[in-house]
């Protein structure tokens, strides 16, 4: 009995160091990625438009019959709106624009929109040489490239057995992603949408036929803009999706001699 129990111990201490050989192996070549798939959805579990990416929604621009479109000129560009204007009221970081409807246009100060891009390549060198590394294989070159890289992650791109560098760079966005935030309490369902309408493109938060929408506009120059669109509370007004079309396209400077 007591040689069976020997050999019994030993293939015992056997399968426990085989056990253990491979839940070793396996942390040192997954366990990073298995921590930040399990990290990421946590994090969604608490936010659940962390699962949410941008959908293409289709870039035609509104036609408005019979009254021509309101034109709003502020702080050097201008955007047409379907409505009449009722009241423009100057903010010092916005611009509010009522419709005689009942429609509501905040136009946010494109001077305070971050150069997101541009503060990343003028921090500390190893700091911009760690972001290089990060994205060495999904090289970002612009502020709106820089977007849709955080707002298209989602934990379901994580893996426990994908490369560690795909783990890396996602658990980066994941994070910057939490931080942009959804750009306004999303109390109309998490939708994100992307719109491109003639040189201007952009990222729409939330669907206009529930509720409130934002929208961060980059045109051709690669320089972002804000907008949010809503209705006054007690209104019957509506905002379609064309509506919200005909702003984001009309963007644009103002021409100089006209300013």
């Amino acid at each position: 009995m007591s040689e069976q129990d020997d050999k019994g111990s030993a293939w015992s201490a056997v399968i426990l160091l085989v056990c253990v050989l491979v839940v070793a192996g396996f942390s040192v070549k997954y366990g990073l990625q298995t921590l930040t798939w399990y990290e990421a959805n946590r994090w969604a579990s608490a936010s659940p438009w962390l699962r949410e990416v941008p959908r293409p929604l289709p870039s035609v621009a509104a036609r408005i019959a019979g009254a021509k479109p309101s034109l709003i000129k502020t702080l050097e560009y201008q955007f047409n709106a379907p409505w009449v204007v009722s009241k423009e009221t100057p903010g010092a970081l916005y611009l509010e624009v009522r419709f005689v409807p009942g429609q509501v246009v905040i136009f946010f100060d494109p001077d305070v929109q971050l150069d997101t891009l541009g503060i990343i390549r003028k921090s500390k060198p190893a700091e911009y040489e760690k972001f290089q590394s990060i994205f060495v294989n999904n090289p970002i070159n612009s502020n709106y490239a820089l977007y849709s890289a955080v707002y298209g992650a989602s934990p379901a791109q994580l893996s426990p057995l994908g490369p560690m560098r795909d783990a890396i760079r996602l658990n980066t966005l994941l994070r910057w992603k939490l931080e942009f935030g959804f750009d306004f309490e999303p109390t109309n369902g998490a939708s994100i949408f992307l719109l491109e309408l003639g040189r201007n493109r952009a990222f729409q938060f939330g669907d206009p036929a529930k509720g409130p929408v934002a929208e961060r506009v980059f045109d051709e120059h690669d320089r972002q803009f804000r907008f949010i669109l809503t209705t006054l509370a007690g209104s019957n007004a509506k905002i379609t999706q064309d509506d919200v079309n005909l702003v984001v396209e009309s963007l644009k400077p103002i021409p100089p001699m006209e300013r």
